[in-house]
């Protein structure tokens, strides 16, 4: 059931060309012979895509809410968007001895000075939780004129993902594995200081 659960509901394409295709050759076989069956057979195969078509459309899966929460992020920390980025923190964030609130702070100082654009994230899911690898190219902040260390100008961030009370999946852990393994609270040393 999983094959098809994926197959419906985040990745309908393979499904929908099938059919589609399989409608397409049942109408052609209908007009060549006049066959009930092959007329039959193209109005199921089109109601059948359009079913998964609908379902895939409708149903948001677990990946595709990390997805969103992932996007979120990234755009926000390329945005400078602090509130933005802060609302896909959980509030079960706990990272030693932070939580969300010290992030929170950790955020704000960071889109300060720094924008971070996202780079394509690698994704694993598994049951009730997700971890995700992503890597940003970090530039200074509109407005300020700094001069950003070589080294660090790309950084891998690993986040641990899971779903919140309200069915959000939202930040619940986070550190940097390149260029360096830190925690986020140890990395804003590594802020530049610019006017």
């Amino acid at each position: 059931m999983s094959l098809l659960r994926h197959l419906i509901f985040e990745n309908p394409t393979t499904l929908l060309v099938v059919f589609g295709i399989a409608a397409v050759i049942s109408v052609v076989a209908w007009q060549r012979n006049k066959s009930g069956r092959a007329g039959v057979a193209a109005v199921l195969f089109a109601a059948a895509a359009a079913l998964v078509g609908i379902l895939a459309w409708a149903v948001e899966t677990d990946y595709e809410k990390v997805v969103r929460s992932v996007t979120t992020i990234g755009d926000a920390a390329e945005d400078g968007s602090a509130d933005a980025l802060i609302e896909r923190i959980s509030p079960k964030y706990q990272n030693g001895p932070y939580g969300k609130q010290e992030l929170a702070g950790i955020v704000r100082q960071a889109l300060g000075v720094i924008r971070a654009m996202p780079q394509s994230p690698v994704i694993q899911m598994g049951e009730g939780k997700a971890a995700v690898t992503q890597e940003y190219r970090i530039a200074p902040a509109p407005g300020m004129r700094m001069a950003l260390d070589a080294a660090r100008r790309d950084v891998t961030w690993e986040g641990k993902f899971a779903p919140d009370d309200d069915g959000e999946w939202r930040l619940r852990s986070a550190i940097a594995t390149q260029p360096q393994r830190i925690r986020p609270e140890e990395a804003v040393k590594y802020l530049p200081k610019g006017r």
